[in-house]
């Protein structure tokens, strides 16, 4: 992507200053950052007045979601439980993801909390430098010229991106899962079964979910091909869970593999919900967790909320069934704009069943590809409306705490001027993004054959 973006650097002044703008905000967001991380692992330096006092900890405050990862690798290693029974109420006290996942970040607990948040600090950065070059390989391997050059025109929203900060503040691993989706897609597309089961098998460890683009090859007609990355891949999920039992003990990693699939089995029971009661919705975007705001915590809500989602993943599922009985029967590669439209509406699709959305990572490419695949002038509008006041809120967010200090943070922690916390702004995103490519599959999909032609 170096010579695109030098190119247009040498071709639009409107895109130096733009590029050079959102390079001066990174460069102080990462200043921000850091001074933040000062704050909560030298509680005890009263850096900007220290930790606020609503935090209930004591010592150095390692990153949330870095701690959770932290604290499975601890009691994965004393051979204690994992995964809490009961209700959720401190939902930053469970951990929701495999016990091999927590297996790999025993080696962590060697470093001190500032050598761990350092560390993996840099391998977000890293992360998102490589999505994003991967993307540009992606396109261009694809002979996607135009969605090549809407990339390197919204490389200031990559360095904007607001899911690539929140990320880095928490220190969770949806910037890495973007990843891993990024080159699980390439893999399929490719068809390059070694890699797919490579990028599938790690990423079944950690957010199965993820995994929605297994399904692109069986929709372009590739069944053979399907079928062996599902063999392939259950046998390596077999052999990973063969090795984590022998690593920390058949007895206990068979009870904690057990406690995983209740607790996944329970999780959307057992959730904290936010109702009408709470001051505003918060983070959680999802279909359910909207509904219950709007509606009430009940039983009755919630299986209304299911029905919704059902209702609104029915254009899909009617989509992919056409599809499938009409398939291309041709590689990726031979079919990259169809191939691609598929893995991203599958993963809008899956988002909005899932419960618990706090995030769009994957969005900061969909963007530019359907930007750079699109000919309608509405429906690029339509996608910037749709896209950018999410894109774009980690500005107003630092903005708001510059001028309005630390009191504008809201135990949770919330931005009490973020407009995210007040309204589903997440969940638009991915219903108005979700309408562009399920309307392009639909067109897509091949005319019906005629009795008797």
């Amino acid at each position: 992507m170096g010579s695109e973006i030098k190119q247009l650097w040498h071709s639009s002044k409107t895109y130096r200053i733009v590029l050079t703008a959102a390079v001066v905000y990174a460069v102080l967001r990462v200043v921000v950052q850091g001074v933040v991380l000062a704050v909560m692992l030298f509680p005890e330096a009263g850096i900007l007045g220290g930790v606020p006092a609503w935090v209930d900890v004591e010592g150095p405050v390692v990153p949330a979601d870095l701690q959770i990862y932290l604290n499975a690798a601890k009691h994965l290693s004393a051979r204690q439980d994992l995964y809490l029974k009961g209700s959720l109420e401190r939902l930053e006290d469970h951990y929701p993801y495999a016990p091999s996942f927590a297996l790999v970040f025993v080696p962590f607990l060697w470093l001190s909390p500032l050598g761990v948040s350092v560390v993996h600090t840099l391998l977000h950065v890293v992360a998102y430098g490589i999505m994003y070059l991967s993307w540009g390989r992606i396109f261009k391997r694809f002979n996607l010229d135009q969605a090549v050059r809407m990339l390197t025109w919204t490389l200031p929203v990559w360095l904007l991106f607001s899911s690539f900060w929140t990320d880095l503040a928490y220190l969770n691993i949806y910037i890495i899962m973007a990843l891993l989706a990024t080159l699980l897609i390439e893999a399929v597309l490719m068809e390059r079964l070694g890699w797919s089961v490579f990028w599938l098998s790690i990423i079944l460890q950690i957010k199965p979910h993820w995994a929605f683009a297994v399904a692109v090859p069986l929709l372009l007609g590739r069944r053979r091909f399907f079928l062996k990355l599902l063999a392939l891949t259950f046998v390596t999920y077999i052999v990973i869970t063969g090795a984590t039992l022998l690593t920390v003990g058949p007895a206990y990693g068979w009870s904690q593999y057990r406690d995983y699939v209740a607790f996944l089995g329970r999780l959307s029971r057992d959730f904290p919900w936010r109702g009408p009661e709470r001051p505003f919705l918060g983070y959680n975007h999802s279909i359910k967790q909207t509904v219950v705001y709007w509606l009430g915590v009940s039983r009755e809500m919630l299986r209304l909320a299911t029905v919704v989602k059902m209702l609104l993943l029915i254009p899909l599922g009617v989509t992919c069934l056409r599809h499938l009985f009409r398939s291309v029967n041709c590689p990726g590669i031979e079919r990259p704009g169809l191939g691609l439209d598929f893995a991203f509406a599958l993963y809008l699709g899956v988002f909005i069943w899932l419960d618990m959305v706090w995030e769009l990572s994957l969005g900061i490419a969909l963007y530019p590809y359907l930007l750079g695949t699109t000919q309608s002038r509405f429906i690029r509008t339509w996608l910037h409306v749709a896209f950018l006041p999410y894109a774009l809120l980690d500005p107003w967010r630092v903005g708001s705490l510059v001028f309005g200090g630390m009191g504008i943070i809201l135990p949770g922690p919330y931005v009490a001027t973020d407009p995210a916390i007040y309204i589903p702004l997440i969940m638009a995103t991915i219903l108005m993004l979700y309408a562009v490519l399920v309307a392009r599959l639909w067109r897509a999909a091949p005319a019906p054959r005629l009795a008797g032609v």
